[in-house]
């Protein structure tokens, strides 16, 4: 959603209010197919703004998920230290790892390394 579907969202508040004011202010010289026309065109643009208001209300939740994301990626990216060959988080609870240093570098996921049993660590990803 741009600066377009606002401005179109504006616009067809502005049109729906105009024609309620028309509706309004009209006098009984007004012929009743007129009076049809303009409710009819009153409701075809409240129907376009509360579209676009549905259309608006679905891009805000999507970047409201994205900012929760990108939030959480921050908090690991600022308690992740790297000890050679390998990453360890900081956490409250305290630090946990080790993680594969290749799967962070190239796919961000914290894959936890698997000990062998000789004192060696494996990705298993």
């Amino acid at each position: 959603m741009d600066i377009t579907s606002v401005t179109t969202l504006l616009s067809g508040i502005k049109t729906a209010t105009e024609i309620a004011k028309i509706i309004k202010d009209s006098d009984l010289s007004l012929e009743k197919a007129e009076t049809k026309l303009k409710l009819a065109e009153l409701i075809g643009a409240l129907a376009d703004v509360k579209l676009e208001g549905i259309e608006l209300q679905q891009v805000i939740a999507e970047k409201d998920i994205r900012i929760q994301e990108l939030e959480a990626q921050f908090e690991i990216r600022k308690g992740l230290m790297w000890k050679s060959p390998s990453y360890w988080l900081e956490t409250q609870a305290g630090t946990e790892g080790p993680f594969c240093q290749q799967c962070y570098d190239t796919t961000g996921k914290l894959v936890r390394l698997q000990d062998d049993g000789d004192g060696r660590w494996q990705c298993k990803a």
